[in-house]
């Protein structure tokens, strides 16, 4: 078959030569000596080996373009094969109409769903149409396809229609392939349809955001991540540093997982190397960061220790403290030994230090707060929040309104409850209207409620009304990491810091402003 296809092309005039404006079909060659130079690698992880587009996008995503032509109609169908791997997405993607760096549809086959996206600038998940599918097992070869004719794009795996799915965004533009949290092989690549010159250089744009840190130096591993702004002027942001999404203590990281911090004195444009800020014999994670106004600074964050026989079990939440910008730092500090934090100690208007918190119990899973009356040198016990029969893992984080009312959120369906006596007492959870997982709060200096959460991937809402309607969904990020936190910046614009989740995950962030039309994204090092 692919002699018959070579010898098609030569009487049409084709032959593999980039000055060629037609091809009915395409058999790309990996095996000739100089196939790299037809492909844009935009990852040093990808590369071409005994004849195979090879990705490994085991720390980062790894893609490359195939450069030589342009299509707009175009059927892109190829096969490939995912290593096995005990965690990740292990996604392999298929690119086309691509027409720089940010801005192409896919395809994403991952574990147990086909999702197509549409990529642009700023927002690299748009999500158009997806399916769970039972037959893509890693390990094996599979061939998939993606079609687009005029606005229609169509999915196929393993030569069945998948579903077909309408966007009028993207006209033409080069195809291409990734690999994502795991390693994947691509082969056999054809393309149909009418080929033409390409109208420039195939452009890269820098990235919608900077990273805070991608490796820590405790296994490449960056989660959970919490910013605010010390009395000095710089910014800190802890996170969670590790080998996978649980670091319990091993040979090769034998304290387990850490909290590790970065400094930034030019308002998040750029981040120290990060230091280790705790780590305790167990797996220490989940930090969150305060500089309270006596200028005292807290980082309250959960352990999790190994079971006799395999697992884990917590060890509850704690606290330390700085009393000399974050140089030296107490002893732990137990704030409950059976419940479990995920957000930051928040510093009332009466002084009274409040935390969010959460019990794991299954079905019976709820929201809880702990308070302090002294600076945070005791703690009161828990005070559980009613979560009205629906099971909340919570991951609590709490703001003060106006009036002085208290405001909690808790995943997963996201649900609020309030408190009109500074935390001793709160209403029964009630559904707030929309999913979401690990909330975080932040009121600007114009009285604007912002809410980040993870779920779609990283997003956030806000209120103008004091909590009473929240607006529609925003996507921060395609990455579905998130644990997000936010600190406003001299100018009033947000940074919002959150992670990328699976191997090498790393901490991001972003900056954006809140205008009267909604949320305005803005570049890395703009004015």
């Amino acid at each position: 078959m692919r002699v018959w296809i070579v010898f098609l092309l030569v009487i049409t005039g084709f032959v593999h030569n980039p000055s060629s404006l037609v091809a009915d079909e395409l058999l790309v060659d990996l095996q000739a000596q100089d196939a790299s130079k037809d492909w844009l690698f935009l990852d040093k992880t990808a590369r071409i080996e005994d004849g195979e587009l090879v990705f490994d996008g085991r720390q980062k995503i790894s893609r490359a373009v195939y450069t030589p032509q342009e299509w707009s109609d175009v059927t892109l169908r190829a096969k490939f094969l995912v290593e096995p791997q005990a965690e990740g997405v292990l996604a392999c993607g298929f690119m086309v109409r691509a027409v720089d760096g940010s801005s192409y549809y896919y395809v994403h086959f991952d574990r147990a769903s086909a999702i197509l996206v549409r990529y642009s600038q700023g927002s690299e998940w748009n999500e158009i149409k997806r399916v769970s599918v039972s037959d893509r097992s890693p390990g094996q070869w599979h061939e998939a396809q993606l079609e687009c004719l005029g606005n229609t794009l169509r999915v196929s795996l393993n030569g069945k229609v998948l579903y077909e799915a309408k966007d009028d965004t993207l006209a033409a533009g080069r195809i291409g392939f990734y690999g994502s949290q795991g390693v994947v092989r691509v082969k056999d690549i054809c393309v149909t349809g009418t080929a033409r010159n390409p109208a420039g250089d195939f452009v890269i744009p820098p990235p919608a955001f900077v990273h805070v840190c991608e490796d820590a130096g405790a296994g490449a591993y960056e989660a959970f991540p919490d910013v605010c702004r010390l009395n000095d002027g710089r910014l800190m942001c802890v996170f969670y540093a590790g080998y996978g999404h649980v670091a319990l203590p091993n040979a090769q990281l034998p304290r387990g997982g850490r909290i590790s911090y970065c400094l930034s004195s030019d308002e998040g444009q750029t981040w120290s190397a990060a230091q280790t800020l705790y780590d305790g014999p167990d797996d220490d994670r989940d930090p969150s960061i305060v500089q309270l106004k006596s200028g005292r600074i807290l980082c309250n964050f959960f352990s999790l220790g190994g079971k006799t026989g395999g697992g884990y079990e917590g060890l509850g939440s704690w606290m330390i403290a700085s009393d000399d910008q974050g140089k030296t730092w107490s002893e732990p500090q137990l704030i409950s030994g059976t419940h479990y934090c995920s957000s930051p100690i928040r510093e009332l208007s009466s002084g009274r230090l409040i935390i969010g918190l959460y019990t794991d119990g299954g079905k019976n899973s709820q929201g809880s707060v702990a308070f302090s009356d002294d600076g945070g040198k005791t703690w009161r016990p828990e005070v559980l929040i009613d979560n009205g029969g629906i099971q909340l893992d919570a991951e609590t984080d709490l703001i003060e309104l106006k009036d002085g009312t208290l405001y909690a959120a808790q995943r997963p369906q996201m649900s609020f409850a309030t408190s009109k006596d500074r935390g001793d007492t709160w209403t029964i959870s009630q559904p707030m209207g929309f999913p979401g997982h690990c909330p975080y709060f932040l009121r600007t200096k114009d009285d604007v409620i912002l809410l980040a959460f993870r779920l779609p991937n990283t997003s956030l809402r806000f209120s103008r009304d004091e909590g009473k309607t929240w607006s529609d969904n925003v996507v921060i990020d395609e990455v579905i990491g998130a644990y997000p936190s936010m600190v406003e910046l001299r100018d009033g614009s947000v940074l919002v810091v959150y992670y990328e989740e699976g191997g090498g995950s790393s901490i991001r962030a972003k900056r954006f402003r809140v205008t009267a039309t909604g949320i305005e994204w803005i570049p890395p090092s703009s004015p």
